[in-house]
């Protein structure tokens, strides 16, 4: 006999795997990118100057990424565990009807 999820439980999981997926990854990283770059480079975020070497920052930006990316998940996690109980359920229920291919 299976055990039911709870919803909660299961949307948390369903959002950690989608923040960990490669395309979520990817969009992170270029976003922590432009950050960093204008962080270390102003004039570039003002518009004036050369654009940075990336090689330089790549090291960092990727342990950047991977912690910003943990981070959200786990503020995802308390938001989830925090929202009323309606609105867990109605989410829940959204993900199952996009897992079917319904909208």
């Amino acid at each position: 006999m299976t055990m039911p999820v709870d919803p909660c439980v299961n949307l948390g999981r369903k959002m950690s795997q989608r923040v960990h997926d490669d395309e979520s990854h990817r969009l992170v990283a270029a976003v922590l990118t432009e950050v960093a770059v204008a962080a270390v480079h102003p004039a570039r975020h003002l518009g004036v100057g050369r654009s940075a070497s990336r090689g330089l920052l790549e090291e960092s930006i990727e342990r950047a990424t991977q912690a910003a990316v943990e981070t959200l998940i786990l503020r995802l996690e308390d938001l989830v565990e925090f929202l009323p109980r309606e609105v867990v359920d109605e989410l829940a229920s959204e993900q199952l009807m996009a897992e079917r291919g319904l909208e």
